[in-house]
């Protein structure tokens, strides 16, 4: 029989009876904390069953001696999840005993029997799993872990089931928000975190560590609701004391509201939100380590705590975005996240800005020394509107038809016109704007327009003919290692 034995709570020694099979060194995660949860449902099946023994025996000694443990779990996956099934089926569990339709409304998440009892699959197959997944030395990579989860989750994944879930975390989430508005709004200022990233991140730490730990012979929706409430009260600090509908595991009120029913919208957010997050470690760090990047590298910048506390009241003054964030920021983040463009239409002033300065990194790692002036502008912000309206024609025509003559401009099309006149509308847009450095608070003395022109005919006519998709590429992978 399969046997667990924890001498420290980092460490599992796995038995088969007197026979050692592997020792795990565990992740420290939530899933570790109750470790216990997961080595009592593999006892218990192999208590009930002799032919999972045997299999998983074979199962853990294949996989720490092969190589290619990514082919060995897969191949086990649907012997795990017969077993698994099995044994769920064997508890003769009464899942109708989660299920009280008399409650449940128009405007209910309701769990039907087979969703509760599938959850309950799922959980015990990420359980048989998890003795792979949470040890530190013997874990997939996080691509081939990922791979192997979805295999495991189909059945939940490709159904509403998820989605319910899902629904039930925003409503529960978006609740809070009716009562604790002011405190959401100021995690949103202090923290840049907004309710919908919460919203996803719980969403994820459900998927990833909660549900692997839900009991068989509990509903797991209740448990999902504690998760829910006591994350967010950590979260704000505060108690909730209001009685919701799904309180007793069967509805939630859904709460109608613009956008918020949009998964892609949550995706996006998500994405632009750790962004967000990601630029300003960055900005700390310079604050801390270097000194602050201005045109004017003579001048003592400001470092330290004062510089940091000074450069969170500029943000929260900026009431622009910037005319460089709507035309390079926002379309190189597009093209490197495949976010529509017009979601960043959505994003606050200051969103925007930490937004430019995290693309200024990127630039500056990918292009080196080119485009320094449009590369440097991207840490300044706006302190009155670009006018949406500009007759400026660029002053270097021959330097344009030059460069534009040497490629396919304008994604294949030759004609030069329709080119010349958006990059018009580009500089002169940023031509009448007053500029202050997000990070130091000086004043730019003004915009050097003749350089600014030269590298935005150069950097647009390279973009618009398809020369810039290493670069784009390479942009991708930085920020893929910053996520």
């Amino acid at each position: 029989m399969i046997k667990f034995l924890q001498p420290s709570p980092k460490e599992c020694i796995i038995f088969n009876d007197e026979k050692q099979l592997a020792t795990l060194v565990l992740v420290p995660s939530t899933v570790s904390n109750k470790f216990s949860i997961i080595t009592k449902f593999v006892e218990e099946m192999s208590k009930r069953s002799p032919e999972f023994t045997i299999w998983y025996e074979k199962f853990i000694t294949d996989y720490i001696s092969d190589e290619e443990k990514f082919l060995v779990v897969e191949r086990n996956i649907p012997e795990l999840k017969r077993f698994v099934n099995e044994y769920i089926d064997s508890r003769n569990i009464d899942f109708s005993q989660f299920v009280d339709e008399s409650k449940s409304k128009k405007t209910s998440i309701l769990f039907g029997i087979e969703e509760i009892k599938r959850i309950s699959k799922l959980s015990g197959y990420l359980k048989v799993y998890g003795l792979i997944s949470n040890s530190e030395n013997i874990k997939l990579d996080q691509r081939s872990h990922k791979d192997i989860y979805n295999q495991l989750a189909a059945d939940v994944l490709n159904s509403e089931t998820a989605y319910k879930i899902f629904n039930v975390i925003k409503t529960k989430t978006f609740r809070y928000n009716l009562t604790d508005k002011f405190m959401w709004d100021y995690i949103k200022t202090v923290q840049c975190k907004t309710i919908d990233v919460h919203v996803i991140e719980i969403f994820n730490f459900i998927m990833n560590s909660i549900l692997i730990l839900c009991e068989e012979d509990r509903n797991p929706i209740t448990y999902f609701v504690s998760v829910v409430d006591e994350s967010v009260k950590w979260f704000l600090r505060s108690v909730y004391k209001s009685q919701v509908v799904y309180a007793d595991s069967i509805s939630t009120e859904d709460i109608q509201s613009p956008n918020i029913d949009n998964l892609k919208t949550y995706s996006y957010n998500d994405t632009l939100g750790r962004l967000k997050g990601v630029a300003y470690e960055q900005i700390y760090e310079t604050f801390e380590n270097e000194a602050t990047q201005t045109f004017e590298e003579s001048e003592e910048p400001e470092v330290g705590d004062k510089g940091i506390v000074n450069f969170q009241n500029r943000l929260m003054e900026i009431k622009h975005i910037s005319p460089l964030s709507e035309f390079i920021v926002f379309p190189i983040l597009s093209k490197i996240t495949s976010i529509p463009y017009n979601h960043f239409k959505t994003l606050s002033e200051d969103h925007a800005a930490i937004l430019s300065v995290y693309v200024q990194n990127l630039m500056k790692k990918v292009f080196k020394k080119d485009y320094k002036n449009i590369i440097a502008l991207l840490g300044f912000y706006p302190t009155n509107q670009a006018s949406t309206i500009t007759t400026y024609k660029l002053k270097i025509m021959s330097s344009f038809i030059n460069i534009a003559s040497e490629h396919d401009n304008f994604y294949g099309f030759k004609t030069k016109i329709i080119l010349g006149n958006i990059l018009s509308y580009f500089v002169g847009r940023s031509s009448r704007v007053t500029f202050y450095d997000l990070l130091s608070g000086k004043k730019l003395g003004g915009v050097p327009l003749s350089k600014l022109e030269q590298e935005i005919i150069q950097f647009f006519v390279l973009w618009f003919s398809g020369k810039l998709e290493p670069e784009f590429e390479k942009m991708e992978k930085l920020m893929n290692t910053d996520f």
